[in-house]
């Protein structure tokens, strides 16, 4: 309740939403009890939702002995009665200016979507972010329902952090519950973001579900950080413990050998701010641009140091050229003799030797292969 006190008292208005077909109920009793003890009465704006339902059926008079009067009925399915809501809303705030803040073009935007299982810790990494307790927090799963976008400047750099519902294995997720749609926006989320940052728990056995999230964190071709949450739960810590705890991660995402992992104590703080350093590394990553002057002499350089490896066939694969087409994240396109016979352990050659020579961190590189012909460049 701290937080939803804070807010209250910070609000210059309150919209107190009662269900009209449902009534007051004892937990909408209570909080108008203490909203009112507070001394917030003035600022609260009376509503009373499903009108389009309840018009048809007698209102239930428990809402008129809350002390607010009478409510302003509306309906959020139709729309109804929100016009006269806003009205009300803006004769309330007569010095209050409603406006669409735009971001300045001089600082450019990361943004950042935080996933996981239930109550890994998501909110309180936000909160640990930004010193605040901005997000509620809970040891109960599921407290965020909703993806929230947190914005901010750290460093001469913005930010939008948008903390995302915990994903659950879908065969404990009923097919029309809240919850099944609040997966979905976390996952529509994600096509949002630049960089995934998955948090999970160091002191739990990763699982299929942590696997499953980031299938599809690749899957979108986001840049990714793993975050090993609740350090401060690991006890009788040696020099080499933290080597061990990520030897782990490896070989449970051996997909995502290229993703950093940083130990974190969301509870403390410990570490959770160097992810926003991380983040502008990768995000400069994820937008590189290289020549195709730079490209040719490190194609070259690799040809000479290790050739071209046959798949299949009888006839020996090679490379003409190699060109970034795009960014965001890089995707390169190699051209060559028979796409179909280069053998996948030298396209990993290639990306591996992308990464060290460009400095490519957290970001997937895309490689394409296509077939020679002197038209094409």
């Amino acid at each position: 309740m701290k937080q939803a006190e804070q807010a209250m008292k910070d609000a210059d208005l309150l919209l107190l939403v009662i269900d009209l077909m449902e009534g007051a109920t004892p937990v909408d009793k209570e909080l108008i009890k203490k909203i009112i003890a507070q001394g917030f009465k003035e600022k609260i704006i009376f509503v009373g939702n499903k009108a389009e339902t309840a018009k048809l059926k007698k209102y239930d008079n428990s809402i008129y002995r809350l002390g607010l009067g009478e409510p302003l009925f509306v309906s959020a399915a139709s729309g109804s009665g929100t016009g006269d809501l806003l009205d009300k809303i803006l004769k309330k705030l007569p010095n209050k200016k409603l406006s669409v803040s735009k971001i300045k073009e001089d600082y450019p935007i990361i943004k950042i979507v935080l996933l996981g299982k239930p109550n890994v810790g998501k909110s309180s990494l936000l909160n640990s972010i930004l010193r605040e307790n901005q997000v509620i927090v809970s040891d109960i799963p599921h407290t965020t329902r909703e993806a929230h976008d947190t914005e901010f400047i750290y460093q001469d750099q913005k930010f939008i952090i948008i903390d995302t519902a915990g994903l659950r294995k879908k065969s404990k997720v009923q097919p029309n519950s809240l919850e099944k749609k609040s997966i979905n926006k976390s996952l529509a989320a994600l096509k949002q973001g630049d960089v995934a940052i998955l948090v999970t728990e160091v002191n739990k056995k990763i699982d299929a579900q942590d696997k499953k999230i980031t299938q599809e964190i690749l899957e979108s071709g986001k840049s990714v950080i793993i975050v090993a949450n609740k350090w401060d739960l690991i006890s009788d810590k040696e020099t080499n413990t933290i080597k061990e705890y990520e030897n782990y991660y490896r070989q449970t995402f051996p997909y995502l050998w290229w993703a950093p992992i940083i130990f974190i104590s969301a509870k403390y703080h410990l570490r959770t701010r160097k992810l926003l350093d991380l983040a502008k590394e990768i995000k400069k990553a994820r937008e590189i641009k290289i020549s195709d002057s730079q490209l040719d002499k490190f194609l070259k350089q690799k040809i000479k140091q290790h050739q071209p490896s046959r798949g299949k066939g009888l006839k020996n694969p090679y490379i003409y050229k190699i060109i970034q087409d795009k960014t965001n994240p890089p995707h390169f396109i190699i051209y060559v003799n028979d796409p179909t016979i280069l053998h996948f352990s030298y396209i990993r050659f290639l990306q591996n030797n992308l990464r060290k020579k460009f400095n490519i961190i957290g970001t997937p590189i895309q490689i394409e292969l296509k077939k020679w012909k002197n038209k094409n460049i």
